[in-house]
């Protein structure tokens, strides 16, 4: 008779730590190294886009790393259950158009499906804190939408 015990974590056959690690170091080599995390049928979606197929995702992710650009993601908390994931992060990013290329900070999170791949990926973040804050004329609007929001809300 087995005697050992039953494990009650699942075996994961994603590897998690590589998924982190690649977006930990978001560079001019992460498009290449999507093939070896992303399913060829992937699903992305983030506030913008909605994204079907890895060409779609290469290309996407290789605008993000043009010249000028720079992110790396920072991640704070993590839940795992059998074949899906949710990562809360910071996301430390700087582009030239945005408050004059400045390092800014993104808090938002990531909800990944998987098997051996990820088949699904989507992202959860402000548009409004990414972008529209730090364009001048827009950001200085939203910033006072903000502030009458918050007032009205005590």
């Amino acid at each position: 008779m087995d005697t050992q015990p039953l494990s009650s974590q699942p075996t994961l056959m994603f590897d998690i730590e590589h998924f982190k690690q690649l977006y930990k170091t978001f560079d001019n080599e992460t498009p290449a190294q999507l093939p070896k995390l992303y399913h060829p049928t992937i699903i992305f979606k983030d506030p913008i886009h909605e994204l079907k197929g890895l060409a779609a995702l290469t290309d996407y992710f290789a605008n993000f790393c043009k010249q000028g650009n720079q992110y790396r993601f920072e991640f704070t908390n993590e839940v795992i259950s059998h074949d899906q994931a949710f990562f809360q992060w910071h996301m430390h990013y700087a582009h030239p158009s945005l408050a004059n290329g400045k390092p800014l900070l993104l808090n938002g999170g990531t909800l990944i499906k998987f098997n051996a791949q990820i088949i699904y990926h989507e992202d959860f973040y402000d548009m409004g804190a990414m972008i529209y804050q730090h364009v001048p004329l827009l950001g200085w609007a939203v910033r006072k939408i903000n502030a009458r929001i918050a007032e009205h809300a005590q």
